[in-house]
């Protein structure tokens, strides 16, 4: 289960477009001895696979490789962001839940590099919105509130729409980032997902925004609550 693959696809962009053009083939050397040491590891482990990324592309159903994809994130054997955000894809999958949840959060609070944290935080994000708990929801919400941690947290932003037991704390905190510019948009469609009634006001407010898809996706979530 891998989603959000246009907003994959804009952070794919924003890797390139800062890479410095001068180190574009000594990246692609690493980059490609990274794959191979990976693809390695799991022929070891009996898994038929040319490239990490056939994992993504390809359906599979026998996930064992989630743990041992795991322990080769959290060492210190890969140095690309593409490769690392390229495991986190490879392991957005139900049967990773209850496995990842903590190493991927101690993982996100070492991040330290922008483009680090902007691509492999925002997978990270990412994979905390396809499979979200409420058990989570206090690192999440403190992810989200800081404004250090930039982009990366769009997606843990989307994820606090698919809270239960936290409404109402995700409700305000949601309310409060549709003024944090990075991720605006991202807490308009959550407050959509939580059907916020009292978010209906300040959506309305947006519906005149300046920025189209700010004021598109407010009249996406305002159709959603009134529905109700």
């Amino acid at each position: 289960m891998k989603k959000n693959n246009d907003e994959w696809v804009e952070q794919i962009i924003r890797i390139k477009e800062e890479q410095d053009s001068t180190n574009f083939d000594e990246t692609q050397r690493i980059r490609n001895k990274e794959n191979e040491y990976i693809t390695m590891e799991l022929r070891k482990a009996g898994f038929k696979v040319s490239s990490l990324f056939d994992l993504i592309n390809f359906n599979q159903t026998n996930y064992h490789y989630i743990e041992r994809l795991l322990e080769i994130l959290v060492s210190d054997r890969l140095s690309d962001t593409w490769i690392k955000s390229g495991i986190i894809r490879a392991i957005t999958v139900k049967n990773a839940k209850g496995i990842s949840e903590k190493i991927l959060l101690e993982y996100y609070s070492r991040l330290k590099p922008k483009l680090e944290k902007d691509s492999i935080g925002w997978s990270i994000g990412n994979w905390f919105e396809c499979f979200y708990s409420d058990t989570y929801f206090g690192q999440i919400s403190t992810i989200s509130k800081n404004k250090s941690n930039g982009v990366s947290r769009q997606m843990f932003v989307m994820a606090l729409g698919k809270t239960k037991k936290y409404y109402s704390e995700a409700e305000k905190l949601l309310l409060d980032l549709t003024h944090d510019d990075e991720v605006a948009l991202h807490a308009i469609s959550a407050l959509g997902k939580l059907k916020s009634k009292k978010s209906i006001d300040r959506l309305t407010e947006l519906t005149s925004a300046k920025n189209s898809r700010l004021k598109k996706e407010a009249k996406k979530s305002l159709k959603k609550i009134v529905k109700e």
